[in-house]
């Protein structure tokens, strides 16, 4: 799976050009549905090429943008890698894909810009967060939404435990370590370790210090893919790691009461999403809660720190005005707006040129640091089509362009 956070945002977010594509489906992970991959994208494909005639580009253009693309057909190797959806961006010089835990709707979307709105499931404030396995024989880590999880490469998180521990012994007492098969009756597997003046298999744990030096470098890893997250973290170990872990981990927003235990290593990814969703599940529908209602407390009070008005939020987003942002999934806004006039154009129908509005305003207000939710359409407070509080009041509500 590949990671997903606001800096990959910011930079598909700035891209603008004469044509950006972009491209979403949902993928099947297992190899019964490998082949029904390719076709979904070859379908997205097709509708792209469609879009692109209309706009009147060549054929020679269309091929040359969508090449890079049609190579992942037969690419067995990419579809055996895959999550839960597929999101690709082309343009004449680059084509990005990102394999992401969420089975997205299919769409193709040709614009100027790149069409974002359906990746903030995997950033909004109420739906992402990671979980660290930690066990004797693997260590991983995963990044997840209500869809499921997947599991993260890296490259600079250590993964064996005991080998690490191998590392770390004293050449002059030459401590040899070991895995014990016995369990301990925590739901986890003792380290055992002998050396010169010892007893072999004494069943003595293997030391605080050596673990908590390599839960350092997990931490380091850790701390290295998600240095600007605020997505809640979850711990799944054996019990007598998990506080050595927690004591030297550096991210801030580790779950420390409600923590998976028992050995993660029998547990396939279904079953880790059951038992961490279980966790944040509460967690981020307070939060959510809290927000809906603080937007009903502003919003009845008339002192001009929230609005459903569309006209008002579209520059609100723009110039960092938007506390909270709700939009909802799967609904089109298209049209434009033009910050210099503070012009709207908003349309029934999308035209050639057009961009989805409600895109527009979920990426500048992200961007601009406001808590965004993206919520299904009948979760929306009071059932609304945009709604958003404010930093501070101020009458900067856009115009209809004639």
């Amino acid at each position: 799976m590949d990671l997903f956070n606001r800096e990959q945002l910011r930079q598909l977010a700035q891209q603008q050009n004469d044509v950006c594509i972009s491209i979403y489906m949902p993928t099947l992970k297992h190899e019964s549905g490998w082949a029904q991959n390719p076709t979904r994208l070859k379908n997205l494909v097709r509708d792209a090429r469609d879009q692109l005639r209309e706009a009147g580009r060549s054929e020679d253009e269309i091929e040359d943008l969508l090449a890079s693309v049609k190579r992942r057909f037969d690419d067995t190797a990419f579809w055996r890698s895959v999550s839960d959806g597929l999101a690709a961006f082309i343009t004449p010089e680059s084509t990005e894909f990102y394999r992401l835990p969420l089975a997205f709707d299919e769409v193709a979307i040709v614009g100027t810009r790149f069409h974002l709105k359906p990746l903030f499931p995997i950033i909004a404030t109420n739906n992402r967060f990671y979980l660290l396995t930690l066990s004797q024989n693997d260590v991983r880590l995963f990044q997840g939404t209500h869809h499921g999880v997947s599991e993260v490469s890296s490259d600079t998180i250590p993964a064996d435990i005991v080998e690490a521990i191998e590392q770390y012994e004293d050449p002059e007492k030459s401590l040899q370590y070991h895995t014990s098969s016995s369990q301990n009756g925590t739901g986890g597997t003792n380290l055992t370790y002998h050396g010169q003046g010892g007893d072999a298999d004494d069943g003595s744990r293997a030391p605080a210090e050596e673990l908590k030096r390599f839960f350092q470098k997990v931490d380091d890893g850790v701390m290295d893919r998600l240095a600007e997250e605020n997505a809640p973290l979850l711990l799944a170990g054996v019990a007598e790691y998990l506080p050595l872990y927690t004591e030297v981990n550096s991210y801030p927003h580790l779950i420390e009461d409600d923590i998976v235990r028992g050995n993660p290593e029998p547990h396939n990814e279904t079953q880790l999403h059951e038992k961490a969703w279980d966790i944040v599940e509460p967690v981020f529908m307070q939060e959510q809660d809290d927000a809906l209602e603080q937007f009903d407390q502003l919003f009845y009070q008339d002192g001009g720190l929230a609005s459903d008005a569309f006209h008002e939020i579209i520059p609100a987003c723009a110039f960092s005005r938007v506390e909270t942002l709700f939009v909802p999934i799967g609904t089109y806004r298209w049209g434009n707006f033009d910050p210099q006039s503070n012009t709207v154009q908003l349309r029934d129908e999308r035209s050639p040129g057009d961009e989805d509005l409600l895109d527009y305003a979920a990426v500048h207000a992200y961007l601009n640091g406001a808590t965004v939710y993206a919520l299904q359409s009948e979760n929306m407070p009071g059932g609304r089509a945009i709604a958003a509080t404010f930093r501070y009041e101020a009458d900067v509500q856009a115009t209809e362009a004639g």
